[in-house]
């Protein structure tokens, strides 16, 4: 009856949760950790902080199935802090027991005595422990007989969708001493010296076992996506991809006309052709071209010298004119999935999503002056988590699967994504993201 019950409220919350990875950009470049924060910064807002699970969730959505890992931006400081495993939760109440905290190590945890007094422990000391939920109410302290390491501990509670329980008063510390069974338990607490290169406060960990690992200047960390994005410590001066957060700080629309340095984002040639994917029209690219001595286009290179003036009207070197309607593009062009929903992000708002039925009308009718048999969609899979889920928009409920296609009828390997069939009644289907077809962006209505 309870697993029947959390999988209905699962099912509800993902009808209405915004389920967005537009705030997280991979960045295909290889790159040590200082200049992979330095291109963040400059271009978007910083390297990723990661708050909760569902950042990691979109976090893992962001980037391409076979990716292997990629830096994000936490870092080893040079001051040692305790914090509460749930996430932003401020230590305005501590409770320690005469001679604590006693200062272990790098890394060290809190547990409490059957008189509710605290102690620093090693967390890999095996032990009873206390999960909890959002709520204050005390029936929702859970008091787990099995002994294990702090780290397992929060992971059984983890996946309970509760966490370590955390103490803010008196009254709270109380309440964890019941439900104890006058027994030394695990409560929330944990102290390292790790932080987040953007200032947040963020106490969210999702460390792989055994790490993090001190040896050899590891004071790097990198989401490692074959091991369900767990994160492992590294030498920062490891060559990585890594993955940016916030808006870009180069819209497409922007009206420029100066030298500028751009980096290659995610990218690639597509078909093989030696245009690129660059934000600018193809008049402009001639041009560049004809004033890069040497003879190589600076379109091909990974950061070249552009001098440009850059509009919202934006075509692909070599493909047909885009088709507009309101705030839908049609890109004539064949790319990949992720080539196409970094040309969208670069030049629009998004690789289209649909919502509704007059959305699905307007994309259909567009899909018919296609040059492909389909076309990509803002739509992806994600093994990881077995879930379908738009790039850009709330998980609504609406489908327009063709028969045998979508969940629960067809099971998917890694690496599908979302297309429309050009043609008939422009159902959705699943296929790989390497192959290259037209889509469709969305941009701001208006």
């Amino acid at each position: 009856m309870k697993t029947t019950t959390l999988y209905l409220l699962l099912i509800s919350e993902f009808c209405s949760f915004k389920l967005s990875f537009s705030n997280f950009h991979y960045i295909s470049l290889q790159r040590n950790y200082e200049d992979a924060k330095d291109y963040c910064r400059r271009m978007h807002t910083d390297l990723a902080a990661i708050n909760n699970m569902t950042d990691m969730k979109d976090l893992i959505a962001s980037v391409p199935n076979n990716t292997v890992r990629s830096w994000i931006g936490l870092e080893l400081g040079n001051v040692s802090k305790w914090h509460w495993a749930r996430p932003h939760q401020k230590v305005n109440f501590l409770n320690w027991k005469k001679g604590n905290p006693q200062g272990l190590g790098q890394d060290s945890c809190a547990a409490m005595d059957p008189q509710g007094e605290w102690f620093e422990s090693e967390c890999e000391t095996q032990r009873s422990f206390v999960c909890h939920g959002n709520s204050d109410a005390p029936s929702d302290y859970i008091f787990v007989a099995n002994t294990k390491s702090w780290r397992d501990a929060q992971k059984h509670c983890r996946d309970l969708s509760l966490d370590l329980v955390s103490v803010g008063s008196a009254a709270e510390n109380k309440e964890v001493q019941n439900v104890s069974a006058a027994q030394n338990v695990w409560i929330g607490l944990f102290r390292d010296s790790w932080r987040w290169s953007d200032g947040s406060e963020s106490s969210f960990r999702y460390w792989k076992p055994q790490q993090p690992n001190y040896r050899e200047d590891r004071d790097c960390v990198a989401a490692i996506f074959k091991d369900d994005g767990q994160w492992n410590n590294l030498k920062c001066s490891s060559q990585r991809t890594f993955v940016c957060q916030g808006s870009s700080k180069v819209p497409a629309t922007t009206q420029t006309s100066t030298n500028e340095t751009l980096p290659t984002t995610v990218t690639t040639p597509p078909n093989n052709s030696t245009s690129g994917v660059v934000p600018f029209n193809s008049t402009a690219a001639t041009s560049t071209q004809q004033s890069n001595t040497g003879g190589v286009s600076a379109a091909t290179t990974q950061a070249g010298t552009r001098n440009t003036t850059q509009s919202s009207t934006v075509t692909p070197a070599g493909s047909s004119p885009p088709l507009t309607s309101g705030n839908l593009i049609l890109i004539r062009e064949n790319m990949t999935w992720m080539e196409a929903l970094s040309y969208c992000r670069q030049h629009y708002l998004d690789l289209v999503f649909i919502t509704g039925q007059s959305t699905q009308d307007q994309v259909a009718q567009m899909a018919q002056n296609a040059t492909s048999s389909h076309i990509w969609l803002g739509l992806r899979y994600t093994c990881t988590f077995d879930l379908w889920f738009w790039s850009g928009s709330s998980a609504d409920c609406y489908q327009n699967w063709a028969p045998g296609q979508g969940p629960p009828e067809h099971v998917y390997e890694c690496g599908v994504t979302g297309a429309m069939v050009t043609t008939g009644g422009q159902h959705w289907v699943g296929l790989s993201e390497t192959q290259q077809l037209n889509f469709i962006c969305q941009d701001c209505a208006g």
